[in-house]
């Protein structure tokens, strides 16, 4: 499982980085709203390694661990998926893309998680 871990954690560790540098880029050329959605999503890749942990503590078996972490991080995006869906009927064009923005991550994320188990 550590290995597993740390190839995980490296993962969000990049991602994060990266999402991070091209947010301060679009800041420096003046485009504060992109670079703003950036930093947004660049929080979710913490998120994700604390939703690891919570879900490390509950078990030493993998596919116990794999189940828990998957449910713990299905709750999270929960409240982006709802939110996107009011923006979307209320045509809140900048909450949607704030949503759209930090569920891209999520869905990178959990695709990236699967595929080491």
């Amino acid at each position: 499982m550590k290995k597993l871990k740390n190839t995980f954690f490296a993962f969000l560790d990049t991602r994060k980085e990266e999402t991070t540098k091209e947010s301060e880029l679009l800041a420096k050329d003046d485009r504060k709203d992109e670079s703003n959605l950036l930093k947004a999503k660049a929080n979710i890749y913490d998120i994700f390694k604390s939703i690891w942990n919570a879900a490390e503590k509950t078990t030493t078996d993998q596919e116990t661990f794999k189940g828990e972490f998957l449910k713990k991080a299905a709750q999270i995006p929960s409240a982006w998926e709802k939110s996107l869906e009011l923006a979307k009927q209320h045509n809140d064009i900048g909450k949607i893309v704030m949503e759209e923005t930090k569920l891209s991550a999520v869905y990178e994320i959990k695709e990236r998680f699967l595929s080491l188990f």
